[in-house]
């Protein structure tokens, strides 16, 4: 599955977002399988997986592999139209794809059941990252209620999994202390918190 991605990551380029300034600029070239587009995708992606793929437990060849797989899931579903461009950032589809093939990944490895089985399982698989998609959707249009600095936060912290140190010395807020930062993203989940219950359906 992987042979894809080899093929059009090659000899990766210093800057290759360049190109890609906004998440529908890249979707557009992924859309059209552009090499530099995917390998913007894996530079976007890459670590935060080895993050996921080493809390996993997963050796570091399987995290490889973990990583180009998402990424030609992600161009599969886009080529098909099961994944469209709705306002986010492809990335976010990717790296939840990523958590949820983490846990099952050593079982893809070693499988040696029927070809039934097989089928049922690659079936299951299947049916949980459409799931994972639509999870992905409905959190990503509830941030984009959120204003532009509240959707950074978030992202950093939840999605790419960024330490609250990191952000602050790399320069990503205008936050110059941790405990400023931990304030505002907690006003921002909170209201976060209030949109999903007016969305969400509520249990009897």
């Amino acid at each position: 599955m992987t042979k894809l991605i080899d093929l059009f990551l090659g000899k990766r380029t210093a800057q290759p977002c360049e190109r890609y300034a906004n998440a529908q600029g890249l979707f557009e070239g992924l859309e059209r399988e552009e090499p530099d587009a995917i390998r913007c995708l894996y530079s976007k992606v890459a670590g935060v997986i080895y993050r996921i793929g080493k809390e996993a437990k997963l050796a570091d060849e399987d995290i490889e592999e973990l990583i180009g797989d998402c990424i030609t899931i992600g161009l599969q579903k886009i080529r098909s139209g099961k994944f469209v461009f709705q306002g986010y950032a492809p990335t976010t589809f990717i790296i939840e794809i990523a958590k949820n093939r983490a846990q099952n990944f050593r079982r893809n490895q070693i499988r040696h059941q029927t070809e039934e089985l097989k089928s049922g399982f690659d079936a299951v698989e299947e049916e949980a990252e459409m799931h994972t998609m639509e999870a992905a959707d409905m959190m990503e249009q509830l941030l984009l209620k959120l204003d532009p600095n509240c959707r950074k936060l978030i992202h950093l912290k939840y999605f790419e999994e960024r330490k609250d140190k990191d952000v602050i010395a790399e320069k990503h807020t205008q936050y110059t202390t941790v405990d400023a930062l931990k304030n505002h993203r907690s006003r921002c989940l909170k209201k976060l918190t209030e949109l999903a219950r007016a969305v969400l359906p509520k249990s009897d």
